[in-house]
Protein backbone atom coordinates (compact mmCIF):
# COMPACT_ATOMS: atom_id res chain seq x y z
CA UNK A 1 0.00 0.00 0.00
CA UNK A 2 1.35 3.30 -1.11
CA UNK A 3 -0.22 5.94 0.55
CA UNK A 4 1.02 9.73 -0.56
CA UNK A 5 0.18 12.33 2.09
CA UNK A 6 -1.87 15.27 1.00
CA UNK A 7 -2.37 13.44 -2.93
CA UNK A 8 -5.53 14.84 -3.88
CA UNK A 9 -6.06 18.25 -5.12
CA UNK A 10 -8.57 20.41 -7.45
CA UNK A 11 -7.73 22.08 -11.10
CA UNK A 12 -5.91 25.02 -9.84
CA UNK A 13 -5.82 28.33 -12.49
CA UNK A 14 -1.90 28.38 -11.99
CA UNK A 15 -1.40 24.94 -13.25
CA UNK A 16 -3.85 25.68 -16.34
CA UNK A 17 -6.69 24.08 -14.63
CA UNK A 18 -5.46 20.99 -13.97
CA UNK A 19 -4.56 19.25 -10.58
CA UNK A 20 -0.88 18.55 -9.91
CA UNK A 21 -1.49 15.23 -10.76
CA UNK A 22 -2.64 15.84 -14.11
CA UNK A 23 0.28 18.22 -14.92
CA UNK A 24 2.64 15.76 -13.43
CA UNK A 25 4.30 13.23 -15.50
CA UNK A 26 3.59 9.63 -14.35
CA UNK A 27 4.68 7.11 -16.15
CA UNK A 28 4.45 4.53 -13.67
CA UNK A 29 1.19 5.13 -12.32
CA UNK A 30 -0.63 5.43 -15.70
CA UNK A 31 1.14 2.10 -16.53
CA UNK A 32 -0.57 0.45 -13.58
CA UNK A 33 -3.71 2.46 -14.01
CA UNK A 34 -4.42 1.05 -17.17
CA UNK A 35 -4.28 -2.68 -15.57
CA UNK A 36 -6.62 -1.53 -12.26
CA UNK A 37 -9.29 -1.36 -10.64
CA UNK A 38 -9.70 2.68 -9.73
CA UNK A 39 -11.98 4.34 -8.02
CA UNK A 40 -12.23 7.42 -5.31
CA UNK A 41 -11.81 6.95 -1.32
CA UNK A 42 -12.70 9.10 1.36
CA UNK A 43 -10.37 8.56 3.98
CA UNK A 44 -12.60 9.14 6.68
CA UNK A 45 -16.52 9.74 5.15
CA UNK A 46 -18.14 12.02 2.86
CA UNK A 47 -17.81 15.51 3.89
CA UNK A 48 -15.07 14.76 6.58
CA UNK A 49 -12.05 16.92 6.36
CA UNK A 50 -9.59 14.68 7.45
CA UNK A 51 -6.23 15.39 9.90
CA UNK A 52 -3.74 12.39 8.83
CA UNK A 53 -3.43 10.63 11.85
CA UNK A 54 -7.69 9.95 11.90
CA UNK A 55 -7.25 9.01 7.89
CA UNK A 56 -4.20 6.43 8.79
CA UNK A 57 -6.72 4.72 11.67
CA UNK A 58 -9.24 4.96 9.27
CA UNK A 59 -6.94 3.39 6.35
CA UNK A 60 -5.74 0.30 8.12
CA UNK A 61 -9.68 -0.19 9.58
CA UNK A 62 -10.28 1.19 12.64
CA UNK A 63 -12.74 3.61 13.31
CA UNK A 64 -11.01 7.20 14.21
CA UNK A 65 -14.54 7.80 16.21
CA UNK A 66 -13.47 5.02 18.29
CA UNK A 67 -9.88 4.79 18.56
CA UNK A 68 -8.82 8.18 18.16
CA UNK A 69 -7.53 9.80 21.66
CA UNK A 70 -5.51 12.76 19.79
CA UNK A 71 -2.76 12.79 18.17
CA UNK A 72 -0.12 13.66 20.26
CA UNK A 73 0.80 10.09 20.89
CA UNK A 74 1.41 8.78 17.48
CA UNK A 75 3.91 11.95 17.54
CA UNK A 76 5.63 10.85 20.32
CA UNK A 77 5.97 7.08 19.32
CA UNK A 78 6.80 7.50 15.81
CA UNK A 79 9.52 9.52 17.27
CA UNK A 80 10.72 7.27 19.39
CA UNK A 81 9.72 7.63 22.88
CA UNK A 82 9.03 5.30 24.99
CA UNK A 83 4.94 5.89 26.18
CA UNK A 84 3.48 4.39 29.09
CA UNK A 85 -0.38 4.57 30.02
CA UNK A 86 -1.42 7.80 31.11
CA UNK A 87 1.28 9.39 29.37
CA UNK A 88 -0.58 13.08 27.93
CA UNK A 89 1.71 13.64 24.53
CA UNK A 90 1.69 16.47 22.44
CA UNK A 91 3.02 17.27 18.85
CA UNK A 92 4.77 20.08 18.56
CA UNK A 93 6.34 23.48 17.14
CA UNK A 94 9.63 25.21 17.27
CA UNK A 95 8.23 28.80 16.58
CA UNK A 96 9.15 32.46 16.51
CA UNK A 97 7.79 34.70 18.66
CA UNK A 98 8.36 38.82 19.39
CA UNK A 99 9.06 40.39 22.57
CA UNK A 100 5.66 40.07 23.42
CA UNK A 101 5.28 36.35 22.62
CA UNK A 102 3.14 37.45 19.36
CA UNK A 103 3.96 34.24 16.80
CA UNK A 104 5.80 35.61 14.03
CA UNK A 105 6.43 32.43 12.41
CA UNK A 106 4.54 28.57 13.46
CA UNK A 107 7.69 26.80 12.10
CA UNK A 108 10.62 29.22 12.61
CA UNK A 109 11.26 29.04 8.89
CA UNK A 110 10.30 25.42 8.49
CA UNK A 111 14.20 23.91 7.03
CA UNK A 112 15.72 23.85 11.06
CA UNK A 113 19.07 22.09 10.87
CA UNK A 114 19.41 23.39 14.46
CA UNK A 115 16.17 21.55 15.57
CA UNK A 116 17.55 18.19 17.48
CA UNK A 117 20.15 20.01 19.31
CA UNK A 118 17.13 22.55 20.35
CA UNK A 119 15.38 19.56 21.40
CA UNK A 120 18.04 17.72 23.03
CA UNK A 121 18.91 21.09 25.27
CA UNK A 122 15.17 20.88 26.24
CA UNK A 123 14.64 17.70 26.72
CA UNK A 124 17.89 17.63 29.34
CA UNK A 125 16.60 21.27 30.85
CA UNK A 126 12.92 21.17 31.04
CA UNK A 127 11.66 20.53 34.60
CA UNK A 128 8.46 21.21 36.03
CA UNK A 129 6.87 20.36 39.57
CA UNK A 130 5.47 16.99 40.16
CA UNK A 131 6.06 15.67 36.65
CA UNK A 132 8.32 14.37 34.13
CA UNK A 133 9.09 15.84 30.83
CA UNK A 134 10.12 14.02 27.32
CA UNK A 135 11.30 15.68 24.54
CA UNK A 136 12.38 14.45 20.76
CA UNK A 137 13.06 15.93 17.84
CA UNK A 138 10.78 14.13 14.77
CA UNK A 139 11.56 16.42 11.34
CA UNK A 140 12.05 19.71 10.06
CA UNK A 141 11.08 22.19 13.03
CA UNK A 142 8.68 19.37 15.01
CA UNK A 143 9.30 17.59 17.85
CA UNK A 144 6.89 15.28 20.06
CA UNK A 145 6.82 15.83 24.07
CA UNK A 146 5.16 14.03 26.77
CA UNK A 147 4.51 14.57 30.45
CA UNK A 148 4.67 11.63 32.58
CA UNK A 149 2.93 11.53 35.94
CA UNK A 150 0.06 10.92 37.62
CA UNK A 151 -3.68 12.37 37.77
CA UNK A 152 -2.85 13.84 34.18
CA UNK A 153 -5.78 14.27 31.67
CA UNK A 154 -5.68 15.28 27.92
CA UNK A 155 -8.42 17.18 28.16
CA UNK A 156 -6.43 20.32 27.64
CA UNK A 157 -6.37 23.06 24.75
CA UNK A 158 -3.56 24.04 22.39
CA UNK A 159 -0.74 26.35 23.08
CA UNK A 160 -0.49 26.85 19.31
CA UNK A 161 -2.71 29.84 18.15
CA UNK A 162 -2.95 27.89 14.25
CA UNK A 163 -1.93 31.35 12.89
CA UNK A 164 0.67 34.08 12.79
CA UNK A 165 0.50 37.33 14.20
CA UNK A 166 -1.62 36.23 17.52
CA UNK A 167 0.25 35.67 21.08
CA UNK A 168 1.18 32.22 21.99
CA UNK A 169 -2.49 30.82 23.80
CA UNK A 170 -2.73 30.00 27.47
CA UNK A 171 -3.58 26.42 27.77
CA UNK A 172 -6.76 25.40 29.32
CA UNK A 173 -8.39 22.50 30.65
CA UNK A 174 -11.46 21.59 28.41
CA UNK A 175 -12.77 19.37 31.31
CA UNK A 176 -13.92 20.42 34.88
CA UNK A 177 -11.47 17.57 36.43
CA UNK A 178 -8.72 18.13 38.77
CA UNK A 179 -6.44 15.97 36.60
CA UNK A 180 -6.96 18.74 33.37
CA UNK A 181 -6.63 21.88 35.38
CA UNK A 182 -3.50 20.28 36.60
CA UNK A 183 -1.95 19.70 33.18
CA UNK A 184 -3.34 22.66 31.85
CA UNK A 185 -0.61 24.26 34.69
CA UNK A 186 1.84 22.16 33.57
CA UNK A 187 1.86 23.08 29.98
CA UNK A 188 1.82 26.19 30.49
CA UNK A 189 5.14 25.63 32.97
CA UNK A 190 7.16 23.77 29.82
CA UNK A 191 5.90 26.51 27.39
CA UNK A 192 7.02 29.48 29.63
CA UNK A 193 10.54 27.74 30.54
CA UNK A 194 11.19 26.63 27.19
CA UNK A 195 10.75 30.35 25.78
CA UNK A 196 12.93 31.13 28.25
CA UNK A 197 16.07 28.32 27.86
CA UNK A 198 15.46 28.83 23.97
CA UNK A 199 15.98 32.70 23.96
CA UNK A 200 19.37 32.46 25.50
CA UNK A 201 20.29 29.30 23.67
CA UNK A 202 23.57 30.33 21.54
CA UNK A 203 22.22 28.76 18.67
CA UNK A 204 19.88 31.14 18.47
CA UNK A 205 21.94 33.81 18.50
CA UNK A 206 24.07 32.97 15.74
CA UNK A 207 20.29 32.44 13.62
CA UNK A 208 19.70 35.96 14.39
CA UNK A 209 23.38 36.95 13.17
CA UNK A 210 22.31 35.03 9.85
CA UNK A 211 19.14 37.02 9.41
CA UNK A 212 17.03 33.55 9.98
CA UNK A 213 14.03 33.05 12.52
CA UNK A 214 15.12 32.15 15.98
CA UNK A 215 13.57 29.17 17.17
CA UNK A 216 12.66 30.78 20.37
CA UNK A 217 9.55 28.84 21.49
CA UNK A 218 7.15 26.27 21.30
CA UNK A 219 3.62 25.54 19.76
CA UNK A 220 1.97 22.26 21.74
CA UNK A 221 -1.16 21.02 20.16
CA UNK A 222 -2.59 17.41 19.75
CA UNK A 223 -3.01 16.41 23.18
CA UNK A 224 -4.06 12.61 23.77
CA UNK A 225 -3.17 10.06 26.16
CA UNK A 226 -1.69 7.23 25.35
CA UNK A 227 -3.63 3.96 25.06
CA UNK A 228 -3.16 0.59 23.09
CA UNK A 229 -4.63 0.49 20.00
CA UNK A 230 -5.81 -3.23 18.74
CA UNK A 231 -2.94 -4.77 15.82
CA UNK A 232 -2.63 -5.90 12.45
CA UNK A 233 -2.20 -9.21 13.64
CA UNK A 234 -5.47 -9.64 15.80
CA UNK A 235 -7.56 -7.56 12.94
CA UNK A 236 -6.21 -9.48 9.61
CA UNK A 237 -3.73 -11.96 10.62
CA UNK A 238 -1.38 -10.23 8.53
CA UNK A 239 2.62 -9.95 9.65
CA UNK A 240 2.88 -5.96 8.44
CA UNK A 241 5.91 -3.32 8.06
CA UNK A 242 6.16 0.16 7.38
CA UNK A 243 8.83 2.55 5.41
CA UNK A 244 8.25 6.11 6.53
CA UNK A 245 10.04 9.11 7.31
CA UNK A 246 7.11 10.82 9.38
CA UNK A 247 7.04 10.96 13.29
CA UNK A 248 3.66 10.46 13.44
CA UNK A 249 2.78 8.08 10.76
CA UNK A 250 5.75 5.94 12.08
CA UNK A 251 3.59 6.31 15.40
CA UNK A 252 0.16 5.15 13.89
CA UNK A 253 2.17 2.07 12.26
CA UNK A 254 3.96 0.87 15.21
CA UNK A 255 0.93 1.13 17.72
CA UNK A 256 -1.45 -1.02 15.16
CA UNK A 257 1.51 -3.70 15.34
CA UNK A 258 3.71 -2.89 12.05
CA UNK A 259 7.07 -2.76 11.84
CA UNK A 260 8.84 0.29 10.89
CA UNK A 261 12.24 0.65 10.93
CA UNK A 262 14.35 3.82 10.72
CA UNK A 263 16.05 3.87 7.24
CA UNK A 264 18.94 5.96 6.54
CA UNK A 265 17.52 8.82 4.26
CA UNK A 266 14.19 8.09 4.49
CA UNK A 267 12.77 11.33 5.93
CA UNK A 268 9.50 13.19 5.77
CA UNK A 269 10.27 15.79 3.48
CA UNK A 270 11.43 16.34 -0.52
CA UNK A 271 14.79 15.61 0.26
CA UNK A 272 13.83 11.68 0.97
CA UNK A 273 15.54 9.04 -0.35
CA UNK A 274 12.79 6.84 -2.94
CA UNK A 275 15.81 4.46 -3.53
CA UNK A 276 16.52 4.08 0.03
CA UNK A 277 12.55 3.54 0.97
CA UNK A 278 11.79 1.06 -2.42
CA UNK A 279 14.72 -1.08 -1.26
CA UNK A 280 13.63 -1.34 2.32
CA UNK A 281 9.89 -1.94 1.44
CA UNK A 282 11.05 -4.95 -0.91
CA UNK A 283 13.18 -6.12 1.39
CA UNK A 284 10.48 -6.02 4.10
CA UNK A 285 8.08 -7.90 1.81
CA UNK A 286 10.52 -10.83 2.15
CA UNK A 287 9.41 -11.47 6.09
CA UNK A 288 6.01 -9.55 6.07
CA UNK A 289 2.47 -10.01 4.25
CA UNK A 290 1.42 -6.43 4.07
CA UNK A 291 4.00 -3.42 3.56
CA UNK A 292 3.14 0.07 3.82
CA UNK A 293 4.87 2.86 2.06
CA UNK A 294 4.37 6.77 3.03
CA UNK A 295 5.17 9.72 1.12
CA UNK A 296 4.81 13.27 2.77
CA UNK A 297 6.22 16.07 0.42
CA UNK A 298 2.93 16.20 -1.57
CA UNK A 299 1.14 17.32 1.35
CA UNK A 300 3.83 19.79 2.28
CA UNK A 301 4.28 21.13 -0.77
CA UNK A 302 0.12 21.29 -0.86
CA UNK A 303 0.15 23.17 2.59
CA UNK A 304 3.17 25.75 0.55
CA UNK A 305 0.64 26.51 -1.72
CA UNK A 306 3.19 25.59 -4.17
CA UNK A 307 1.45 24.15 -7.57
CA UNK A 308 5.12 23.32 -9.30
CA UNK A 309 6.71 21.93 -5.95
CA UNK A 310 3.95 19.42 -5.80
CA UNK A 311 3.97 18.38 -9.49
CA UNK A 312 7.94 17.75 -8.98
CA UNK A 313 6.61 15.81 -5.68
CA UNK A 314 4.00 13.70 -7.63
CA UNK A 315 6.60 12.85 -10.20
CA UNK A 316 8.87 11.59 -7.21
CA UNK A 317 5.91 9.83 -5.89
CA UNK A 318 5.61 8.48 -9.58
CA UNK A 319 9.35 6.96 -9.38
CA UNK A 320 9.07 5.63 -5.79
CA UNK A 321 6.16 3.36 -7.11
CA UNK A 322 8.02 2.49 -10.30
CA UNK A 323 11.37 1.23 -8.14
CA UNK A 324 9.12 -0.44 -6.15
CA UNK A 325 7.20 -2.02 -8.69
CA UNK A 326 10.38 -3.57 -10.64
CA UNK A 327 11.30 -5.40 -7.61
CA UNK A 328 8.00 -7.26 -7.20
CA UNK A 329 7.44 -10.77 -8.27
CA UNK A 330 3.68 -9.70 -9.94
CA UNK A 331 1.07 -11.93 -8.07
CA UNK A 332 1.20 -9.03 -5.04
CA UNK A 333 -1.75 -6.62 -4.78
CA UNK A 334 -1.07 -2.89 -4.86
CA UNK A 335 -2.99 -0.45 -3.96
CA UNK A 336 -2.20 3.26 -4.48
CA UNK A 337 -3.56 6.22 -2.90
CA UNK A 338 -3.92 9.73 -0.43
CA UNK A 339 -4.73 10.11 3.04
CA UNK A 340 -6.51 13.38 2.27
CA UNK A 341 -6.50 16.36 -0.03
CA UNK A 342 -4.65 19.55 0.50
CA UNK A 343 -5.24 21.46 -2.97
CA UNK A 344 -2.31 24.49 -3.53
CA UNK A 345 -4.53 27.05 -3.90
CA UNK A 346 -5.99 26.42 -0.33
CA UNK A 347 -3.35 24.88 1.54
CA UNK A 348 -5.10 23.14 3.88
CA UNK A 349 -6.65 19.77 4.05
CA UNK A 350 -10.09 19.44 2.56
CA UNK A 351 -12.95 16.54 2.69
CA UNK A 352 -12.79 15.62 -0.94
CA UNK A 353 -11.71 12.31 -1.88
CA UNK A 354 -8.69 11.11 -3.08
CA UNK A 355 -8.17 8.50 -6.14
CA UNK A 356 -7.47 5.32 -5.58
CA UNK A 357 -5.85 2.47 -7.53
CA UNK A 358 -5.99 -1.17 -6.65
CA UNK A 359 -3.70 -4.12 -8.98
CA UNK A 360 -3.70 -7.16 -9.06
CA UNK A 361 -2.92 -10.65 -11.60
CA UNK A 362 -6.70 -10.96 -11.87
CA UNK A 363 -8.78 -7.16 -11.59
CA UNK A 364 -10.09 -6.02 -14.68
CA UNK A 365 -8.02 -2.72 -15.83
CA UNK A 366 -10.35 0.18 -16.18
CA UNK A 367 -7.90 3.28 -15.93
CA UNK A 368 -5.97 5.58 -18.17
CA UNK A 369 -3.97 8.36 -15.73
CA UNK A 370 -3.93 8.13 -12.05
CA UNK A 371 -6.20 11.22 -11.29
CA UNK A 372 -8.69 12.37 -9.56
CA UNK A 373 -11.01 13.21 -12.69
CA UNK A 374 -10.05 9.77 -14.16
CA UNK A 375 -10.49 7.89 -10.71
CA UNK A 376 -14.35 9.16 -10.41
CA UNK A 377 -15.35 7.01 -12.99
CA UNK A 378 -13.76 3.71 -11.96
CA UNK A 379 -15.40 0.17 -11.34
CA UNK A 380 -14.02 0.43 -7.57
CA UNK A 381 -16.74 3.14 -7.27
CA UNK A 382 -16.16 5.47 -3.93
CA UNK A 383 -15.39 3.76 -0.75
CA UNK A 384 -14.53 5.29 2.90
CA UNK A 385 -11.53 4.42 4.09
CA UNK A 386 -12.62 1.91 6.77
CA UNK A 387 -13.58 -0.48 3.51
CA UNK A 388 -10.49 0.04 2.10
CA UNK A 389 -8.66 -2.86 3.74
CA UNK A 390 -11.38 -5.75 3.06
CA UNK A 391 -11.16 -4.81 -0.67
CA UNK A 392 -7.46 -5.68 -0.35
CA UNK A 393 -7.65 -8.68 1.84
CA UNK A 394 -10.70 -9.89 -0.90
CA UNK A 395 -8.00 -8.86 -3.68
CA UNK A 396 -5.40 -11.34 -1.86
CA UNK A 397 -7.98 -13.98 -1.58
CA UNK A 398 -7.34 -13.59 2.78
CA UNK A 399 -10.68 -12.00 3.64
CA UNK A 400 -12.79 -14.09 6.03
CA UNK A 401 -16.25 -15.66 5.16
CA UNK A 402 -19.45 -13.69 6.55
CA UNK A 403 -22.03 -16.25 7.83
CA UNK A 404 -22.13 -19.77 6.91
Amino acid sequence: MFVSDGLGDRPSARLDRRTPLQAASTPNLDEIARESMIGSLYPVAPGVTPGSDTAHLSLFGLDPYVYYKGRGPFEAVGAGLDLSEGDVAFRGNFATVDDNVKVVDRRAGRSLPEARQLADYLAANLKVDGAHVLLKSTTEHRFALVIRGTGLDASVSDTDPHRAGERLAVCKPTSQTEAAVRTAQLVNQVTQRAHELLSSHPLNSERIQKGLPPANSILLRGAGKYTRLPGFGSLYGLRAAAVTGTAMVRGVCCMVGMDSPRVPGVTGDKNTDITAKASAALSLLIEHDFVFVHFKATDSAGHDRDPEGKVEMVEKLDELVGRVLDGLRGDEVVCVTGDHSTPVDIGEHTADPVPLLVHAQDVYGDGERFTEAGSAFGRLGRLNGSQLMPVLMNQANRIRKFGE
